[in-house]
């Protein structure tokens, strides 16, 4: 498994920390695929098989009219009472599936047949080369209906675009239920076709809040749309939806409206019972499905009042009424550390399960190297490459080796060749798109591609011969790269490394740890030395440096928690960052000049609203940043320094970081700003990512001398499979942070009665959130625990002070509290204010 470095965390240049390899499977009552969309009962599958993701024939508008999928996608089902699916088949889609579909369709099979459209298609050659019976590409369909002042129907449709034939008909009413199922486009009740762009519909995810509202996050960024609670009855925490524009609030909020659900959210649900008045409940246990679940009569696997389990929506809600759905298992009278990551799993909708192809698939993949494998690569296996991860890694991505030379510092970073297991098209390409990423927790990992490869034939262990891609780059002695090179090659990683023992050895000078690289300490001083130089580049141009910690957890036989502790950084881990940040970097600029479509790591400058607040928030600490249109990232950069050694360093920095824009994937390379750089790629953790993978196809394609027209991916399929990796994405870092957080509670659990030093790290009128100093725990200290007074809310200060006794509470504020109550089920801690630590301005 991969490494985490939590410097920078909008960059992920690294990699998330590994935790132990996949052993075993989860309880059986966790088990099965979910669907992506859902209605009436739900599509069944056989044992170890993928269910195809499905939408129903026909579902509620929000103004609770029927809406039908196109009649050419329809199937008849297989069964009564089951689901018909308006998605069809995998094997007929002429285009890969994007996001929240199970991975890139394969390529349609079909008897040539002549035929001439009456359009010019832009991207015909591909079309040509990728399919047996081509016909036109989506960009060509978007640009014929982008031309017509009137929606048009499939017939219609296909006489303007010159196809005649039935199967291709057929297939052209495929396309348009994907580019419909997209966002792309949006078919009326009549059956006709218009653009969403020149509609002004914008596809998005739905955010909700426990209160009931909610807001649209847009596909392709920027500020929200607001959700009333009456636009969120129809919909649920991360359903795919159009919306539009319908008005702006008094406190400037773009409010929308729902005009079409694209693609549900998972069925799969963690909840609690409740019986009232005859009927069952699933009360969920994410108050953002802010709707109860009413359980069919016969569909409750005699679950009792108060007992947890996991449930499955298979009517979601409309307007007039909440989901309903059926419980599929019963995990207990009360929430415990050994069912925390089972939870996690059903609540968040993870793929967890392998279905037969891919084990299929996996398995007829040669443990080693072969002859003809090496043959056409540049041989490494005698440079000393190494790998340097976190002592619980399971694989290895990357392996780096520097030397200096008259110019500076040749640096080699060679990368795990997935791309060269996981071919376009397969099994394992379909399953490795459908999860798009490997999901960490404590103990236990859901991978991106089954242990064979993801801990085997493709992670480069140490004196084993493995394929690699490598970026061979000259670095000057200013710390810029001068030239780069990408190639294949075979490499024999010489050692693996850790970080504790690396930084012993460089930068404690232990002997001991000196001793054990023998041959290979000048090798790592080398990188030593290179990683200055890039650090001292790095500082020029303004990047932003998170000095922030992660906090490990090590559990026990059972489950449970037996310790936590925040790990700090050294330049062990900077070193590896560095390095993979430059060959990020140099793989963005590559695809840039070669124009193959990619999926490029943006992030923007900060939002209005977020820097606003942040603006306000500094003021209480006589800190200041420019003007909104005028911030840069070396603004940020100066205001770290300027703050590094004072006590309430941690609060500011946490503000700070939640004070930025989400970093995402997307084709149009619009810059890092967190890095200060003009153009970044993920290229280096194909193991554990999806979109690396896509980087290291697309550089391939290159390098053979490919040009964008003949790649495998036109740019309007790479926005959608940037879209679904980057909800992915979200998703997989929700479902971490909420075990965590169960974790964190689990340990204080241990600890009521215990007294600790903290930080207040949130000020609110009902009370104190107070951070502990040594294993950053939040908790909160609510109005009740505090010394008796009257006690009045500042906002704007952030300052909650007493009428009588001249209390007064303000962030970065040191206090001593003690651990009243922890529950696993609420996420929640509760502490009491014990004594004030000692500090300026605790009375008026």
């Amino acid at each position: 498994m991969t490494k985490r470095i939590t410097t920078n965390k909008f960059h992920g240049a690294k990699g998330k920390a590994s935790k132990a390899a996949v052993k075993g499977g989860l309880k059986s009552a966790a088990r099965g695929k979910s669907t992506s969309a859902f209605a009436g009962k739900p599509a069944t599958k056989k044992p170890g098989k993928k269910a195809a993701p499905w939408l129903p024939p026909v579902f509620e508008s929000t103004e609770g009219r029927n809406i039908r999928a196109p009649a050419a996608a329809k199937q008849k089902s297989s069964s009564p009472g089951k689901a018909v699916s308006a998605r069809p088949p995998k094997s007929w889609l002429p285009e890969p599936q994007p996001a929240g579909a199970s991975a890139p369709a394969r390529a349609r099979r079909q008897t040539p047949a002549a035929h001439g459209a009456s359009i010019r298609d832009p991207f015909a050659d591909r079309e040509a080369q990728r399919y047996a019976r081509p016909i036109p590409s989506r960009e060509a369909i978007l640009a014929l209906l982008g031309e017509n002042a009137t929606l048009m129907k499939t017939e219609a449709l296909a006489q303007a675009l010159g196809l005649a034939g039935e199967q291709d008909i057929d297939a052209l009413s495929k396309r348009l239920a994907a580019m419909v199922r997209d966002g792309q486009l949006l078919q009326n009740r009549r059956g006709g076709y218009g653009v969403a762009e020149k509609l002004d519909l914008i596809p998005g995810v739905v955010l909700a809040n426990a209160e009931g509202y909610g807001f649209l996050r847009p596909d392709s960024g920027g500020e929200d749309l607001y959700l009333s609670p009456a636009q969120m009855r129809p919909v649920l925490h991360g359903d795919r939806v159009l919306g539009s524009v319908v008005g702006v609030d008094r406190r400037g909020r773009r409010q929308g409206a729902i005009v079409e659900v694209l693609e549900r959210r998972s069925p799969r649900l963690v909840g609690r019972v409740i019986v009232e008045n005859g009927l069952t409940l699933v009360v969920p246990d994410d108050r953002r499905l802010h709707q109860d679940v009413l359980i069919r009569p016969g569909e409750s696997k005699d679950a009792r009042a108060g007992q947890i389990v996991i449930a499955e929506i298979s009517d979601p809600p409309t307007a007039y009424r909440g989901p309903m759905g059926r419980i599929l298992a019963v995990l207990g009278e009360r929430l415990t550390p050994s069912i925390i990551v089972e939870m996690a799993i059903a609540s968040h909708g993870l793929p967890h399960e392998w279905p037969e192809a891919v084990l299929r698939e996996a398995a007829e993949v040669e443990p080693v190297v072969s002859a003809a494998e090496r043959s056409g690569r540049v041989d490494l296996r005698d440079l000393p490459l190494v790998t340097i991860d976190g002592e619980d890694a399971r694989d290895f991505d990357d392996a780096v080796y520097a030397e200096p030379n008259a110019h500076g510092f040749r640096l080699v970073v060679a990368i795990a060749d997935v791309s060269h297991y996981v071919p376009i098209g397969s099994a394992l390409d379909d399953e490795a798109y459908h999860r798009a990423t490997s999901v960490y927790f404590p103990g236990f990992v859901v991978p991106m591609l089954p242990e064979s490869l993801s801990n085997g034939i493709c992670s480069l262990n140490p004196r084993v011969e493995r394929l690699c891609m490598v970026c061979d780059m000259q670095i000057d002695r200013h710390g810029q790269v001068t030239r780069s090179t990408f190639h294949d090659a075979i490499m024999r990683s010489h050692a693996r490394l850790t970080y504790t023992r690396v930084w012993q050895a460089i930068g404690e000078k232990d002997a001991d740890a000196r001793a054990e690289m023998g041959g290979l300490l000048p090798h790592i001083e080398h990188l030593h030395q290179l990683y200055r130089l890039l650090a001292k580049a790095r500082q020029k141009r303004g990047s932003i440096d998170f000095e922030s910690t992660e906090v490990k957890f090590r559990l026990g036989a059972a489950g449970e928690v037996i310790q936590l502790g925040a790990e700090p950084r050294n330049d062990a881990h900077k070193l590896i960052e560095e390095c993979m940040i430059a060959a990020n970097v140099e793989a963005a600029k590559f695809l840039l000049r070669k124009r193959i479509p990619a999926p490029y790591r943006v992030h923007e400058p900060p939002p209005a609203s977020k820097y606003d607040d942040l603006l306000e928030f500094l003021r209480e600490f006589k800190l200041g940043l420019p003007p909104a249109g005028e911030v840069r990232p070396a603004d940020f950069a100066a205001l770290l320094r300027k703050i590094r050694n004072r006590p309430d360093v941690s609060l500011i920095e946490s503000v700070l970081l939640r004070s930025q824009s989400l970093a995402v994937y997307q084709p149009e390379n619009t810059g890092h700003f967190g890095l200060a750089l003009e153009a970044y790629a993920h290229f280096t953790s194909p193991i554990r990512r999806y979109p690396d993978l896509l980087v290291h196809r697309a550089i391939r394609h290159a390098i053979a001398g490919g040009k964008p027209a003949g790649y495998a991916y036109s740019p309007t399929q790479m926005t959608s499979m940037a879209v679904h990796c980057s909800h992915n994405e979200r998703r997989a870092t929700e479902a971490e942070r909420d075990v965590d957080e169960r974790y964190k509670c689990a340990w204080m659990e241990k600890h009521v009665g215990s007294e600790f030093d903290g930080v207040v790290s949130g000020v609110a009128s009902f009370g104190l959130f107070v951070e502990l100093a040594d294993s950053k725990i939040t908790g909160l200290v609510h109005i009740t625990q505090l010394p008796n007074d009257y006690y009045h809310y500042d906002p704007v200060r952030h300052l909650l002070a007493g009428e009588r006794r001249g209390l007064r509470f303000r962030l970065g504020d040191a206090v001593r509290v003690q651990v009243l109550r922890a529950s696993l089920e609420d996420r929640k801690i509760d502490f009491r204010l014990v004594t004030e630590a000692a500090g300026p301005g605790r009375r008026a």
